[in-house]
């Protein structure tokens, strides 16, 4: 593609509709805005047309042979990144859920419009025209030619000269604000490369069997920073997530109690998060574990629950003193009522259960006062404190030992 043919794609709208009245609207429409538009009316044309470059694209949901949900995994499949706007007539949930897959796939949702299009509809598409002219070009966006995908023996190397860290993001009192603990983060800082994102190295070392010794360094390393605190007159509570393999290993209570007391922290200033699909398979002998935990005085937290696929059954059996409301219902709770539904019953259910609830992924005032009057009683998100290294983190006020 020389440049003139880049220019003009830059500003490109892309239309799929199986009627070509509404591609023909929509074209009119983007035209009279200054994009060059083009349609299709199947998907074949629209795989032919389709460029990373769009500048928008327009799907209609309710498409022969191949339908709006799989052209979504087609466009997820290929990364793109222009904005979507769905087009349906079905009704609002089906319209939601196909936009909660989109994003699920890395798609950016511009907006959806409702057919038929009525007056409203033109003055929407006008404006999410207007938006999508402002927001960046994907082209402009600056896409990482080479990311670093690490292996097993980078990690091993990189926990053999320190570089893998534990950073740590305060949880908070969610009516006062007050400082209450802190949760725990991997971090891996590479001398050149910088930070290396989780995401890229956790469940590489689940696979590659470096699981336990990731989570032996860096809750060896938290343990000891909370000693240094509590030297200085702090008793700082931490929470330290666990992969679900490590359930299977038999030693693991004694294994942290040992740690606890080696480096002089109550085992019941420690919180272990335990994501919910860890409870999904042979709960019996996850129960064995986690029943062994709370008896050495360790705290248990379900974490992202909401996410995973555990029973109602398994979370009343399991002896668990915590529960963590996954942030992705939080960020649609105040535009969604299927999310705000789930926060709402999940908080209800925790405290039935006599469970402690902590919302996480709080960024907005509204979002804190939502939750703190549901009665949720901890909060965490970038609203109130980013994860930070340790020296970055400080206590408002000496904590009372407890």
């Amino acid at each position: 593609m020389n440049q003139a043919e880049a220019k003009a794609a830059q500003s490109a709208v892309l239309i799929l509709d199986d009627e070509r009245d509404m591609c023909e609207f929509v074209a009119d429409v983007g035209s009279d805005l200054g994009f060059k538009t083009h349609w299709c009316d199947n998907f074949e044309d629209f795989a032919c047309r389709y460029s990373i470059d769009l500048q928008g694209i327009f799907l209609d949901l309710a498409m022969p042979g191949m339908d709006g949900v799989e052209i979504i995994r087609f466009l997820g499949d290929n990364h793109s990144e222009a904005p979507l706007v769905l087009m349906s007539g079905y009704d609002s949930d089906v319209i939601d859920a196909a936009r909660r897959l989109a994003e699920t796939r890395g798609l950016k949702v511009a907006g959806v419009l409702h057919k038929p299009f009525m007056l409203a509809e033109l003055s929407a598409i006008y404006k999410i025209l207007a938006e999508v002219r402002r927001s960046p070009r994907p082209s402009a966006v600056e896409r990482p030619k080479d990311i670093y995908r690490p292996d097993a023996q980078a990690l091993s190397n990189a926990l053999d000269e320190g570089h893998v860290v534990p950073y740590f993001q305060a949880k908070f009192c969610a009516s006062t604000r007050q400082v209450k603990g802190a949760e725990v983060l991997a971090r891996w800082i590479d001398p050149e490369r910088g930070l290396i994102g989780p995401d890229r190295f956790i469940p590489m070392a689940e696979q590659d069997g470096l699981i336990e010794r990731l989570t032996d360094t860096v809750i060896r390393k938290s343990l000891a920073q909370c000693r240094l605190w509590r030297r200085l007159g702090f008793a700082p509570r931490v929470a330290l997530n666990l992969s679900p393999l490590l359930l299977r290993w038999l030693d693991l209570p004694d294994a942290l109690l040992d740690m606890a007391r080696e480096y002089e922290v109550p085992p019941e200033q420690i919180m272990l998060e335990i994501t919910e699909t860890a409870l999904v398979g042979d709960f019996s002998a996850s129960l064995d574990i986690l029943t062994r935990l709370r008896m050495r005085r360790f705290g248990l937290s379900v974490d992202d629950f909401g996410t995973g696929y555990s029973s109602l059954k398994q979370l009343q059996q399991g002896p668990f003193t915590e529960l963590k409301v996954d942030q992705s219902f939080i960020a649609k709770a105040l535009t969604e009522e299927g999310a705000r539904a789930i926060v709402e019953s999940s908080i209800a259910l925790g405290h039935r259960l006599g469970l402690k609830v902590v919302a996480e992924g709080i960024e907005t005032e509204e979002q804190l006062e939502l939750v703190r009057s549901l009665g949720c009683e901890e909060v965490q998100g970038y609203l109130l404190g980013r994860p930070c290294a340790a020296e970055g983190f400080t206590w408002p006020q000496p904590l009372p030992h407890q």
